[in-house]
């Protein structure tokens, strides 16, 4: 019994002298092969590559460059540690990793088959569209590179950034830019306009949507999209709509989503009103409805860019609108010359012609032709192309339109030939009150500024200086007809002269020349 416990003990020991050996070896194995190990470098010289060098140091070799004295290989960390110390090799830094880039594909770009158009070739170049909304933000990476100008109509300058968002996720689903990061939009090489007519708070007056309108029509927008509106019709509002229309001017707008009657300017006949769709290609319940729906398009959270370079998901007839603007824009870079749909043989796409190109293609939701609820159906931008032929054009603004300000130099896109600009008129008004016994007078002064062509420079920085009875330095920015006043202070029971000149003008795109003036720079009033 001994015996047995005494041999038991011993394979005992046995056992455990055998495992902690094989512990112990596997330990220095790992560290041998840690220290083997060949790692993807890529090798620097500062003559002509070696690459025997490399592999008398275990070197296994990937690519010897011909354009770089470098190769790349894979070596163990002491072998890096050594070649690092050699004097005919610059540097050796790790082989890095990469991926290919590819802008996300938002559902509802898919579901209107804007990316199988695009796949086809058609990208909405040369189409110009004017977003009428909060502004856009023109320095997002998605939205820059189509960015052609624009005019704020809620601070009268010539910079329409976005203080809200909702303009800049509008104008990302018309036309983010295929360029590998963040979104794609349904015409991504399209031209874009940022007219704000809506402050930060989203709010707007009709009349600065009807400034908007004449602004786009102006500066040849092919498109308006404004995903916006009002409960109440304005005659002067549908005026500036159906001009608009007669122009050539295609004119996209939302329906509304109180889920009642269609909202204006969408209502007016001049205007493709657009429901919104989930993704069951239902309309939803919030969408607006009625006999002048056109299209449907998705509206549910819809994936698009945001100021500051961000993204965002939206949802509303205001997202649904833009899907349908960007198929807009898709078929009219198509060339209509020649085919059947050139109704009236003058070799551009008229509004009439595109409404009913678009008509014919949109896939049938609802009832069978024409509904309240979603209208010809579901817009088809694949099918609307189809058959075309893409004749691609320059985005680059031309003499009648005024280019972006406010952008960064280093990133806007290059400007035109600048266009002369002078001073037509320069008027001065006295302006009195009476306090008490005391008299007190300012002066304004009005300028209007035009172009060689004769048209007014909106958004240009006029710059003067009183002297007389008050002295001062002054500069304010020219409304859409080209039209800036400058008021004086008010001086106390005056006697003298006030005089006001204009020291300089400029307006990117423009440039000022004096000797075009129409009159003098220098304005006097009698006080």
């Amino acid at each position: 019994m001994v015996l047995f416990m005494t041999l038991q003990k011993i394979t005992l020991l046995m056992i455990l002298s055998i495992l902690l050996s094989l512990l112990a070896v596997p330990a220095a194995a790992v560290e041998e092969d840690k220290d083997n190990e060949k790692i993807p470098v890529l090798i620097s010289f500062k003559g002509k590559a070696n690459a025997e060098l490399v592999k008398a140091h275990g070197g296994n070799i990937k690519h010897e460059y011909t354009i770089i004295p470098a190769i790349a290989a894979e070596l163990p960390q002491k072998a890096i540690d050594a070649l690092s110390k050699n004097p005919n090799i610059d540097f050796i830094e790790p082989d890095g990793q990469a991926q290919i880039l590819a802008d996300e594909v938002p559902w509802g770009i898919n579901r209107i088959n804007a990316a199988s158009a695009q796949a086809e070739g058609f990208t909405g170049t040369g189409v110009k569209v004017a977003v009428l909304d909060t502004g856009i933000d023109y320095t997002h990476p998605d939205l820059k590179a189509n960015y052609l100008g624009g005019y704020d109509f809620v601070n009268k300058d010539n910079d329409p950034m976005d203080d809200h968002s909702h303009g800049t996720h509008v104008a990302g689903t018309v036309a983010a830019a295929s360029n590998g990061i963040g979104v794609l939009g349904a015409a991504p090489q399209a031209g874009l306009y940022a007219v704000k007519v809506a402050d930060s708070s989203g709010y707007c007056s009709y009349s600065n949507i009807i400034a908007g309108i004449n602004w786009a029509v102006d500066n040849n927008a092919n498109v308006i999209t404004m995903s916006l509106g009002g409960t109440s019709s304005s005659s002067t509002f549908q005026s500036a709509c159906d001009n608009a229309y007669s122009k050539g001017v295609v004119l996209v707008g939302a329906a509304g989503n109180s889920g009642g009657s269609v909202i204006y300017p969408a209502a007016y006949s001049s205007v493709i009103a657009v429901s919104a769709v989930d993704s069951t290609n239902t309309k939803t319940s919030w969408s607006c409805y009625g006999p002048q729906i056109e299209f449907a398009a998705p509206g549910v959270s819809i994936k698009s860019t945001m100021p500051g370079g961000l993204y965002g998901f939206k949802s509303g007839t205001s997202m649904a609108k833009p899907h349908v603007t960007g198929a807009v824009a898709l078929l009219m870079s198509t060339d209509v010359a020649g085919t059947s749909y050139d109704a009236n043989k003058n070799g551009k796409w008229d509004p009439a012609e595109v409404r009913s190109r678009m008509q014919k293609t949109a896939t049938g939701l609802g009832t069978t032709g024409k509904d309240d609820y979603y209208g010809y159906g579901l817009v088809n931008a694949y099918s609307a192309v189809s058959g075309l032929i893409n004749t691609p054009a320059d985005n680059t603004p031309t003499e009648d339109d005024i280019p972006e300000t406010g952008t960064d130099p280093d990133t806007a896109p290059t400007d035109p030939a600048e266009i002369p600009m002078f001073v037509s008129s320069l008027t001065a008004t006295a302006d009195y009150s009476f306090r008490g016994i005391n008299t007190f007078c300012g002066t304004t002064v009005t300028a209007r500024i035009i172009d060689s062509n004769g048209k007014p420079v909106p958004g240009a920085t006029v710059s003067g200086s009183w002297s007389g009875l008050t002295s001062s330095a002054s500069s304010e920015v020219t409304d859409t007809e080209g039209i800036v006043e400058f008021t004086s202070s008010f001086v106390k029971n005056p006697e003298g002269i006030m005089t006001f000149e204009i020291t300089g003008i400029s307006c990117r795109g423009y440039s000022y020349d004096p000797e075009m003036d129409a009159c003098s720079t220098v304005v006097s009033c009698i006080e």
